[in-house]
């Protein structure tokens, strides 16, 4: 059963469902103590519990059944928690001096337990989950402090609130199927977590649209972007890449119409403040980067729009904070990503707007070269901080950026030969953030920059040794990742591979006649199938439009 906000909506306030009761039964106690606490059935292995270790949680151990008799109740095994923390936190990863699966503090202003008081108790665990795990995973890669104080938002705001707590236990419903033999989107919404995240998903969705109606103010743009990127997530879980374009296209819509909002007096109804500011600019790259990508369709054709605020528009010294870097990134990797969806896939571009093109071609070019000394000086200073791994992955973009832009004009596509040396440092500096242990529980700390850039290499680079590292790169990275956990768009890369490696000769060259452009895919999850879209760099449109297309059918 998908969720798609706004279909639910006049389903909200009608007459809710019976509650189903479950049947009294006796209950096990003899489980280890995160079990117990975690109010879950436990597979009682020992030394620590199978159940633990599957959720990605420290397992507290088994009590000692002859303990009460001496009044001492602490479990035997050495894996037990305190008392005093009365958190069940997930197993974090081993410290690393750059670990793009590092925890970051997310407000130093809370204290270490967060459970607030007024939750329901089915409730605790997932906002735990959220808490200790999803909302330090996402402040790694969002970009801007807003990310990194979105619990202090979980906890003020009601709207946030319930779409954190349906991506919660969405998660924990995915891991739950994972293990059946035939996991589906079907069972994955008819567990019982599942189920309560469908209740808390249309629940937020109700909110967002009692405050929308309200009428557009910084708190419901601040609320309703903030749901809606806990909403794509949901989706992407669900395997639902329709309904997460249009969740993301109504986004960027809802920025579009605050930017143009006006009050009864003519001035704007929405304050664009620096949180604003920080979140559209997140917004906007998640949307463009998405639109780029041949997995996903909308938003190809929703346009980002500035905002009154122009501070972060030029180039920064090198000497400014990182903050500031990345957020002066954001707004020209926006600027390039719209230029790119105007000319992506090989598109051509008519006459009278090739002198345009070029032009902002060159502008592009110019401040890109502006920002490669400027990231290499913070990559010096900051290379034993948690700082070196977004600026990494912001130099790895200049790098693409540079080359597509140096080759997009060429209809054979064979410049792109050229910059074998760009595409092999793209790839090095993404093999760093390969982690050393596979995740055994879903993450969400896999930068939306990275999959585009191993996507980029294995698609224009068509040396074979490269191509082949990427997409083991491509295989490790994205491993138990929420955005790119499933083999349909592996497998989708390396259909495109095997296409083009047919035409390979035998000097290893890939002539332009055998050289195909990525363009879009189809996707049913259900069944476990995908078709994916390619175009031959060489086809030419007919007076319809219509190019000649390759449809290759994908089984994962």
């Amino acid at each position: 059963m998908s969720v798609v906000p706004g279909e639910y909506w006049k389903l909200i306030e009608g007459n809710p469902a019976p509650i189903k009761r479950r049947a009294n039964h006796s209950k096990v106690r003899s489980g280890c103590v995160t079990c117990k606490k975690r109010r879950v059935k436990c597979d009682e292995t020992k030394p620590s519990c199978g159940r633990c270790e599957k959720s990605g949680y420290v397992c507290g151990g088994y009590e000692d059944p002859n303990a009460k008799r001496r009044g001492d109740t602490r479990p035997s095994s050495a894996l037990w928690v305190s008392e005093r923390s009365n958190v069940l936190r997930p197993k974090s990863s081993q410290p690393r001096p750059v670990d793009a699966f590092q925890q970051f503090p997310v407000d130093p202003t809370l204290p270490p337990s967060l459970t607030p008081r007024y939750l329901e108790e089915r409730d605790a665990p997932f906002f735990e989950r959220f808490r200790a795990q999803i909302s330090i995973d996402i402040s790694t890669w969002c970009g801007g402090d807003y990310w990194k104080r979105i619990l202090s938002e979980v906890l003020h705001d009601d709207c946030i609130r319930y779409a954190a707590l349906a991506l919660a236990a969405m998660l924990e419903a995915a891991e739950r199927v994972s293990y059946l033999s035939n996991p589906s989107t079907t069972s994955l919404t008819q567990c019982k977590e599942g189920q309560l995240a469908l209740k808390y998903y249309m629940t937020a969705i109700s909110l967002c649209r009692k405050q929308l109606i309200a009428g557009l103010t910084n708190e419901a743009i601040r609320s309703n972007l903030a749901a809606s990127f806990f909403f794509s997530m949901i989706e992407i879980l669900q395997g639902n890449m329709a309904t997460v374009d249009q969740i993301m296209v109504n986004g960027a819509m809802l920025i579009r119409n605050a930017l143009k909002a006006k009050t009864p007096h003519g001035r704007p109804a929405v304050v664009w403040d620096q949180q604003l500011i920080t979140m559209k600019g997140g917004f906007d790259k998640l949307t463009i980067m998405w639109g780029l990508s041949p997995f996903f369709h909308g938003q190809r054709e929703v346009y980002t729009e500035s905002t009154p605020n122009g501070q972060y528009s030029q180039v920064p010294d090198k000497d400014k904070p990182v903050s500031f870097v990345r957020n002066c990134w954001t707004v020209f990797h926006n600027e390039v990503g719209l230029f790119l969806l105007s000319v992506r896939c090989g598109k051509v571009v008519s006459p009278e707007y090739m002198e345009t093109v070029i032009l902002q071609k060159s502008k592009f070019l110019a401040k890109l070269r502006q920002w490669m000394p400027v990231l290499d000086a913070l990559l010096a200073r900051e290379k034993n901080t948690s700082a070196y791994f977004p600026l990494s992955i912001m130099k790895a973009s200049v790098l693409a950026f540079t080359t597509f832009l140096s080759c997009f004009l060429d209809r054979s596509s064979l410049s792109y030969d050229l910059h074998l040396p760009a595409f092999l440092e793209i790839i090095q500096i993404c093999q760093r953030f390969i982690p050393k242990k596979p995740p055994t529980h879903l993450k969400c700390s896999l930068d939306i920059d990275i999959f585009p850039l191993v996507s980029f290499t294995i698609t224009k680079c068509r040396d074979q040794k490269t191509r082949q590292l990427a997409l083991k790169i491509f295989r490790e990275v994205t491993y138990r990742q929420l955005f790119w956990n499933n083999q349909g768009m592996l497998k989708s890369l390396e259909a495109l591979v095997d296409l083009e490696q047919r035409g390979r000769d035998k000097r290893g060259f890939i002539p332009s006649s055998s050289r195909y452009f990525f363009v879009g895919s189809e996707w049913d999850f259900e069944r476990r199938q995908m078709m994916a879209t390619f175009v031959p760099v060489t086809s030419v449109a007919t007076e319809s439009g219509d190019m000649t297309t390759v449809r290759v059918p994908i089984t994962f």
